[in-house]
């Protein structure tokens, strides 16, 4: 759009839009728009209150170049961010409309003379940085030394341009720009602050004497770029202005801090970066600052350049990749000359090959990715550059004590390895963030890969990874202490939660090689109660199958059977009970020759859970029967538990409810002392029970409890159980709506892949379906489940298949038509257990 000749104001809220100065004020303070973005508020503001149409905004800001709706949809959505969302409503299928008052005003005022500046013109436009800006404003306003710090390349200097240019009129004496990069000689800082603001040496004098006194009587903001070269003596001048220049303001861009009195730091993060989630869209993608960098400057190469809706996950996935550091992006942009957004992101496995593009007139540590950490690197003391390799041996981050535990040795005291990591934090090398009481480390993906570089170069990759492995293996081993309550199982477990990523490259190290793939296998065996409570079944038993692939064939021990019993466990979570009952029968005869009674009883009570879901309810009485007799002679408490659990669930499942409420109350009993979540496993089950007993409330009240106590434990697969015994009591008692809710709550716990929790969740909710979908319906979903549970081999227990034919009897008499229930139940029959679901999300 072009500006309109006359001079005009538009004012709204507390906003003024100036199009002749192509600016935006906010409580007279400038808002940082793109130039379309400008654009379009300006169309939208000069037709106020009324439909501008999509084809119009197009032409009048885009012109002749052609662009997508979502590119136009992005930007409404930035200026609502900065507006409000009630700003601007949308027409559906035609438009938007500009919903303040607005008020023109076309009376310029006199002229005033501009404070004066020595700030470089931007060649490019500024992108986002909205709460940045306004942060570093208000800093500024109640202090007199502000350091930005940050990564290399993240946009300190840009940032801190873009600020001093918004406050050239709160200073009368203008706001100085002094360039420190190029300056190799600490003592050529003063020559370079007099150039700066026009002062001449004088003959006889000192150069820092002739500043401090032009200086003293002035009020000005002074800004020095790229200071991390020269700490030493930006600090000393620093010190030295400040105590006698009462009107001075400095404010300051380095990778690390100057360290001086009175000094406040406030760290530049990285430009915002789409979340990781599947469900984001192409306006969520757009909206963010590294994607609107990336579009932007991809436009100086290709100026038809768009982001149709398949690239938005492409570009995402860059932008994350690149921990959405300003200068990387700004590398990576130019690309688009010859790839594909899809092929740039696969590519960015060499980053530091591929992003070398950079402006042959910017400095020369800002032309190439690589060329941008070694600049941060080589200003390193040798025991920093150590630090700094060996930490990168981490994935998701790490604590103080794994950091000593890993990277001590040699040339880093185990007591040294805080005051590293405290110096690499200074330097905005390591990232920190505090979670709870713990302080928790961290580095940019790029960092890593660069530190990864070093460490593989100086020969310490194999040994570091190997300690890597050591400490995780230690920690989830603890997972395995048969005298731990279920609080301090939980504290593991989240523990691990944090670990997951560092979990994942233990187990990746130990598959790549066979040597490794014991410690591997042991590794794996121990997260089974992470995999299992966490849902996270498939990845566990991937991981196991990777080991075993690998492993010698030498004379299997107790890794082999812990990585036996775990995948066995998963795959009967998963309804894979033939795969199951072989891993559960390896783990048992390993066990049994190394005299392992613990061992047995876990692998017994897994191979009657295998029998009891197959229907043959004798065989896994004996083999629980079996179990529980050893538990009890060596005194484990909770294989105890779980053994009279399965009992009872066993006498359950018979219809023997008088048996199974004793068996499963002696359960609650001994499971009491051990944890709330041992005791809701047995609650469950003891809920169901009351429930095929007729006695609602008894069943809601045990299976609330049980519910509390999955959740302590982040029990997913619990939790989903239990919330569908609830929407059964609650279907029971008429209350369809709160059996549907409890359902929808149920699924979302269900972890992928469990066939049997999925084909379960059916026949509950085809129970409810002729409520509010018809007969018909229901008798599609039961017959998909149906078809699943035949699949995998599970029939139902007998309360589930009584409770089952009630329904549909009275689902059948509702129809009124035999043959049409019948023909909907075959049709279910054919769905895959996703149609099924997706099918019963649209009722």
């Amino acid at each position: 759009m072009t500006a309109p000749a006359r001079w005009v104001r538009y004012r709204f809220e507390r906003f003024e839009l100036q199009p002749d100065e192509r600016r935006l004020l906010a409580s007279d303070q400038a808002v940082h728009l793109g130039p379309h973005a400008l654009d379009l508020l300006a169309a939208l503001v000069e037709r106020s209150g009324q439909l501008v149409t999509k084809d119009e905004l197009l032409a009048q800001v885009w012109g002749k170049v052609v662009v997508e709706d979502n590119t136009l949809q992005a930007h409404v959505s930035a200026l609502r961010k900065v507006l409000g969302p009630e700003a601007i409503s949308t027409v559906s299928g035609r438009g938007y409309r500009f919903n303040f008052d607005v008020l023109r005003d076309t009376a310029a005022p006199a002229r005033a003379s501009q404070p004066r500046h020595n700030l470089p013109q931007p060649l490019t436009s500024f992108i986002g940085r909205e709460r940045e800006i306004a942060e570093v404003r208000q800093w500024l306003a109640t202090t007199r030394l502000l350091t930005l710090g940050g990564a290399g390349g993240c946009g300190k200097t840009r940032l801190a341009l873009q600020v001093a240019a918004s406050m050239l009129e709160r200073y009368p004496d203008g706001v100085w720009f002094v360039e420190l990069a190029p300056l190799g000689d600490p003592s050529l800082v003063a020559q370079a602050m007099a150039k700066a603001l026009g002062i001449t040496e004088q003959s006889g004098k000192d150069l820092m004497e002739t500043v401090a006194e032009w200086l003293a009587p002035r009020q000005l903001l002074l800004l020095l770029d790229n200071a991390e070269h020269l700490l030493e003596a930006c600090a000393r001048l620093a010190d030295t202005l400040l105590r006698r220049c009462a009107g001075l303001t400095l404010l300051v861009t380095s990778r690390e801090r100057l360290g001086i009195e009175g000094e406040l730091t406030y760290r530049v993060p990285s430009l915002s970066v789409p979340q990781a989630q599947s469900d984001a869209t192409s306006e969520d993608v757009l909206s963010c600052e590294a994607a609107r960098l990336f579009i932007d400057r991809a436009r100086l190469q290709r100026p038809d350049f768009e982001v149709a809706a398949k690239d938005a996950a492409a570009l995402a996935s860059i932008c994350r990749r690149l921990d959405g550091i300003a200068l990387a992006i700004e590398l990576a942009a130019p690309q688009v000359r010859v790839m594909s957004l899809q092929a740039l992101s696969h590519r960015l496995d060499d980053r530091f090959g591929m992003l070398t593009g950079g402006s042959r007139t910017a400095l020369p540590r800002h032309r190439t990715l690589r060329s941008l950490i070694d600049w941060s690197h080589e200003l390193l003391g040798a025991a920093e550059k150590v630090a700094l390799r060996r930490v990168s041996v981490f994935a998701g981050g790490w604590t103080l004590q794994a950091a000593e535990a890993v990277c001590s040795g040699g040339d880093i005291d185990r007591a040294e390895v805080l005051e590293h990591l405290a110096s690499l934090v200074d330097k905005n090398l390591v990232t920190i963030e505090m979670q709870g009481d713990e302080t928790r480390f961290g580095l940019l993906e790029t960092v890593r890969h660069y530190a990864q570089d070093r460490l593989r170069e100086n020969g310490e990759d194999e040994p570091l990874r190997d300690r890597h492995v050591e400490y995780f293996l230690a920690m989830a081993g603890r997972l395995l202490d048969p005298l731990q309550t279920d609080s301090e199982l939980q504290a593991k477990l989240l523990q691990l939660d944090q670990e997951h990523d560092n979990v994942r490259g233990a187990l990746a190290w130990c598959g790549a090689s066979p040597a490794r793939s014991e410690n591997g296998l042991a590794l794996a065996g121990q997260l089974h109660w992470f995999w299992r409570m966490r849902g996270h079944y498939s990845e566990g038993r991937d991981w196991i199958a990777r080991l075993l692939a690998i492993a010698p064939d030498a004379k299997p021990g107790e890794a082999h059977a812990s990585a036996f019993h775990a995948a066995g466990s998963l795959a009967y979570l998963q309804g894979d009970y033939a795969v199951a009952e072989r891993r559960h029968r390896a783990a048992l005869a390993i066990w049994s020759r190394l005299g392992n009674r613990r061992g047995n009883v876990r692998s017994l009570i897994s191979l009657g859970s295998i029998a009891d879901a197959r229907g043959e309810p004798a065989a896994a009485r004996g083999l629980y029967e079996d179990a529980l007799a050893i538990a009890r002679e060596i005194g484990d408490r909770r294989s105890i538990s779980m053994g009279l659990h399965c009992l009872g669930a066993v006498a359950h499942n018979a219809g023997d409810y008088a048996a199974a409420q004793a068996l499963l109350e002696e359960c609650v009993a001994v499971s009491r002392d051990i944890g709330a979540w041992r005791a809701a496993v047995a609650l469950s089950v003891l809920g169901e029970v009351r429930h095929a007993q007729g006695a609602l409330d008894a069943a809601e009240s045990l299976l609330q409890e049980a519910l509390k106590g999955h959740r302590e434990l982040g029990d997913r697969p619990g939790m989903a159980k239990t919330l569908v015994g609830l929407a059964t009591v609650a279907h029971d008692r008429g209350d369809i709506a709160a059996a549907r809710s409890r359902l929808m709550e149920a699924l979302d716990l269900v972890p992928t892949g469990d066939a049997l929790s999925h084909a379960t969740w059916l026949d509950a909710f085809a129970g409810l379906a002729p409520a509010f979908a018809g007969a018909d319906c229901a008798a599609r979903l039961w017959g998909c489940a149906q078809r699943s549970r035949e699949e995998i081999g599970a029939p139902m227990s007998t309360p589930e298949r009584a409770r089952r034919d009630r329904m549909v009897t009275s689902a059948r008499g509702a129809l009124a038509d035999d043959a049409a229930f019948d023909l909907a139940w075959n049709a279910g029959r054919s769905w895959t257990v996703d149609e099924a679901l997706r099918h019963a999300l649209t009722l």
